[in-house]
């Protein structure tokens, strides 16, 4: 009895589908068979080139031969799909080391698949040149929904960035040529879908970016270093009104994945709406047993009902920054402020914070930040340094009666100095 070949009448499209499930060599190995498997293998979606078996061999004797069999065989498995279209392509290489692929041929391989409309792009291309292995091309593909950078090597982008349908965006200890802030925030900006960004940094060097997208839903950050992190939500300023007066329940936003994700953190900026939007929407808070440096943003349509539960959560806080004094008045503060108005006594969550260093920016000396910062002063018992910067728009009278009015104020630590700079209208310290 005969065995039948049932494989083989399968559609040509399904036996496609199924080489993709198999390693790209292992796929690429069936086009030999036959003419029609040479035709299937073009059909096959997702391609794995991984260079590490390559660098493995190269000996002192084969040091040219290995790599360059590699590249060929990558070279000749592209031409064979010719321009048929691919889903899916993984690239993990090495530049600049004994074995590794040559840059030029890492570009052509990923321009190859970017006319040919790739949808997700998966980078792990170790580098040690100067030049960006990575085409710029990348960044103005209509295709991709999901783009992974790692690692190592240097991403320079092209003034008309444009990623229409990019909804996944992997960025693994990668580096921006240019300001690190405007190259990032400018990419997100060009990504009006994305939905999902992770970030990893594995090495000890600085990378500033500032995440700002209105379509956002998931953040990951993952880093092997001490953190400085800037975090400023926004919501409908709409019905952020709602919520404060009322009208409008709690913000069905889960943020307590996004605190505990940067519990870390040494240093932290929150603008005066994260502080808000953080009460609106979080029961509690995470101990934030490394933070040694709190800034806080000012608005006076913005509301402190957070800083209470913060310090205390803080219980190694040295530094705390106030962006300015003003805040949306409220007998939800706590004790933090001079909202709070009651003869009962209670204790302060000031009396108990390590605090050593007070700075106040934009104080303009009315009688309400005095008394606010009379209540600093009287409830931080381990202060040693008080910064404040005076905004100068009066004469020197003034200018004087105010230094004055701070120098007297009564403090709790005997070891408090106090610092007044004045600013004038041209931002020239005095």
């Amino acid at each position: 009895m005969v065995a039948k070949d049932e494989i083989s009448r399968l559609p040509d499209e399904f036996l496609g589908r199924i080489l993709s499930f198999l390693s790209t060599k292992e796929a690429a190995s069936t086009s030999v068979l036959s003419k029609r498997w040479r035709n299937v293998f073009v059909l096959v979606s997702n391609i794995d080139i991984d260079d590490r078996q390559s660098v493995r061999k190269t000996t002192r004797r084969n040091r040219s031969d290995t790599p360059k069999n590699f590249m060929a065989f990558v070279d000749r498995l592209l031409n064979l799909q010719g321009d048929s279209s691919i889903k899916k392509l993984t690239l993990k290489s090495h530049v600049g080391v004994r074995g590794g692929t040559d840059s030029t041929r890492i570009r052509s391989w990923i321009l190859n698949v970017l006319e040919r409309g790739v949808v997700d792009l998966d980078l792990f291309i170790s580098s040690k040149g100067k030049s960006s292995p990575v085409p710029s091309l990348i960044f103005k593909c209509k295709t991709l929904v999901k783009l992974r950078l790692a690692r190592g090597f240097t991403i320079k982008l092209p003034p008309d960035v444009s990623l229409p349908m990019l909804s996944k965006l992997y960025l693994d200890s990668v580096d921006f040529d240019g300001d690190g802030d405007n190259v990032v925030g400018t990419l997100l900006s060009r990504c009006p879908v994305l939905e999902e960004l992770v970030v990893e940094e594995q090495r000890r060097v600085k990378w500033n970016g500032s995440v700002y997208s209105p379509s956002l839903k998931r953040l990951h950050i993952r880093s092997d270093h001490s953190l400085t992190t800037r975090l400023n939500l926004r919501m409908d300023e709409i019905r952020m009104q709602g919520v404060r007066h009322g009208s409008v329940g709690f913000i069905p936003a889960n943020i307590i994945n996004l605190i505990n994700g940067i519990k870390n953190v040494r240093v932290l900026h929150l603008s005066s709406g994260t502080l808000e939007l953080l009460y609106f929407s979080c029961q509690e808070m995470p101990l934030f047993d490394s933070l040694v440096s709190l800034s806080i943003g000012s608005d006076k349509e913005k509301g402190w009902q957070m800083l209470p539960l913060l310090i205390k959560s803080s219980p190694n806080l040295e530094t705390l920054i106030f962006m300015g004094l003003d805040h949306y008045i409220t007998n939800k503060c706590g004790d933090v402020c001079v909202c709070y108005d009651s003869e009962e006594s209670i204790t302060s969550c000031l009396s108990s914070s390590q605090v050593k260093v007070l700075e106040i920016l934009s104080y303009r000396g009315t009688t309400r930040e005095l008394n606010q910062m009379k209540h600093f002063l009287e409830k931080l018992p381990c202060l040693e340094l008080v910064k404040i910067c005076v905004v100068n728009n009066c004469s020197n009278v003034q200018v004087n009666m105010e230094m004055r009015n701070l120098m007297m104020l009564p403090r709790a630590s005997s070891k408090c100095k106090i610092q007044v700079m004045f600013l004038t209208k041209h931002n020239q310290v005095m």
